[in-house]
């Protein structure tokens, strides 16, 4: 008994530390978002589409404006809204569809100044659809296949000794799971690996000497892997590794406060600056003398929407574009006490700062494929990728279209299930629809589900707590049953039924909770 209890205060350790070191970043950020969401509004919605139209973007222009009408069906931007929607899709060649829009136009709004020219379009939509005939099949064309993975991503290891750790990993192993992704960073407050011989507060947990190394944990952990037959991912972060340098305004990244009008700096490096982005580079071309398998990106390659300015951006964007930015020709103020709303260039500079960290991205993937060629990649994407791309591309310069574009071997979709019911204030069924629908989009823009990684939570972020073992089984197996996607769980728990993760239906019973 004795033994039980040890063990459940261990269990209870590493999610309360856990649960602090999320804190840091994602559930404090994404919060506070939501406490600002008034900036999201209809003519930020109408804007952002009329964008897309603009980069020729119009299926996904098409799907904006469509959001804009679900979303705000009060707005006198609606019938606009209606006929660009329409636009969009006969601008694709998706004619049947443009043809459908149209005809609600006119029948919605038969006064509209732009019922003629909708009529018009009409009338060549439907010619167009006559004359649309089959293309030709284009053969089809199969990279190499990315393994499916059963990850789990590990914050703490339970096990004092590498030995022990090891012998958790044989459990992991025994039960169908091939990956591990292990944490190769330390910031200050986390609880340090059981097994380190910590000897700075914040840094690396691998040899380098381009930041503070904590330990050079991540050795042993790959050698008592290799001896289990596990691949491993470093989990390493990327925007707030200024370990060591965190005091160097010159590399920090710079902020906008909209309600003062004022500059401040944000929390870690300016991705930007060439100077600090060459840091990262050298961090991770050290992380690639390691035998690793892949690198998970941590969610911190993101920018917030008043986040990404200063000297570095704006050389930058002049020297990209051709133009200087103002902060505030980036936010509409409307009224008195003023409503916010993004102006149509904030989507431009949104989307524009979305492909600048992929550039990044990029660029470290390249670095490591020096030595280590065979390195797999995967980048952490919020769940408003798939459910809100606007929201996702605004408060977070996240695009899970673009980044497709980059070619990632994973997009590690962090599909928290208690964490989207909070913030959305939606229940359970809700939610589990949600991710079932998240799951077949994702697979659908990726193209091969098996780079999908869905990711579910094993804790409540707020409280700490673990989170019974059915409901997080329930939700595998109700990912299983729509797409053949990859898995993992995070953070790590010694207590839960793997087996379930890592096996087609699982083996061992369920030891529900």
């Amino acid at each position: 008994m004795g033994k039980l209890n040890k063990s459940s205060l261990f269990h209870r350790t590493v999610l309360i530390t856990f649960l602090i070191f999320l804190l840091s970043f994602t559930f404090k950020s994404k919060a506070n978002a939501r406490n600002e969401k008034p900036y999201f509004t209809d003519i930020g919605q109408f804007n952002y589409a009329k964008f897309l139209m603009g980069e020729n973007d119009f299926k996904v222009a098409a799907r904006e404006f469509a959001r804009l009408i679900e979303n705000f069906p009060a707005s006198p931007l609606i019938p606009e809204a209606q006929f660009r929607m329409a636009e969009a899709y006969f601008n694709s060649g998706s004619y049947q569809e443009a043809e459908v829009q149209f005809r609600l136009f006119i029948s919605n709004f038969s006064s509209n100044p732009l019922v003629e020219e909708a009529a018009v379009k009409l009338i060549e939509s439907q010619s167009r659809l006559k004359k649309d005939l089959p293309l030709a099949p284009v053969p089809e064309y199969y990279p190499e296949r990315r393994p499916n993975l059963r990850a789990v991503q590990v914050m703490l290891f339970e096990g004092k000794t590498l030995a022990q750790v090891e012998q958790e990993l044989k459990r992991l192993k025994d039960s169908g799971i091939d990956t591990i992704i292990v944490r190769a960073f330390h910031n200050s407050g986390d609880r340090y690996y059981p097994f380190a011989s910590p000897k700075a507060k914040a840094g690396v947990y691998f040899k380098t000497t381009h930041a503070p190394v904590v330990d050079d944990s991540l050795s042993g952990i790959i050698h008592a892997a290799r001896r289990q037959d596990l691949k491993v991912f470093a989990w390493m972060t990327t925007r707030y590794a200024d370990y060591g340098i965190e005091n160097e305004d010159e590399l920090a990244c710079r902020g906008y406060d909209i309600s003062t009008r004022q500059g401040f700096k944000c929390k870690g490096l300016d991705l930007f600056n060439e100077k600090a982005v060459k840091r990262l580079e050298a961090l991770y071309s050290d992380l690639a003398e390691y035998d690793i398998d892949g690198i998970l990106f941590q969610d911190d390659l993101v920018l917030r929407h008043n986040e990404g300015f200063g000297t570095s951006m704006s050389a930058l964007y002049k020297k990209e574009t051709g133009r200087t930015i103002n902060p505030e020709s980036l936010y509409l103020r409307v009224g008195e006490k003023p409503s916010i709303h993004y102006t149509q260039l904030f989507w431009e500079w949104a989307s524009w700062k979305n492909k600048r960290l992929l550039t990044v991205a990029q660029r470290l993937k390249e670095v490591v494929h020096k030595k280590r060629p065979e390195t797999r990649f995967a980048i952490n994407l919020m769940y408003e990728s798939l459910t809100n791309p606007p929201f996702a591309l605004a408060w977070l310069s996240q695009n899970l279209e673009e980044a497709n574009k980059v070619g990632f071997d994973y997009y590690s979709i962090m599909a928290y299930h208690r964490q989207m019911g909070q913030e959305l204030n939606k229940d359970s069924a809700s939610i589990k629809g949600m991710i079932e629908k998240m799951v077949e989009e994702a697979s659908r823009t990726i193209g091969e589900p098996h780079r999908v990684l869905i990711k579910l939570q094993t804790i409540d972020w707020k409280t700490g707590a673990p989170l019974s073992n059915a409901e997080v089984v329930d939700l595998i197996r109700d990912v299983k049953s729509v797409k053949d996607v990859s898995l993992a769980v995070v953070p790590y728990r010694g207590d839960f039924p793997f087996n379930e993760l890592g096996f087609p239906n699982g083996v061992a019973l369920l030891n529900r909770q």
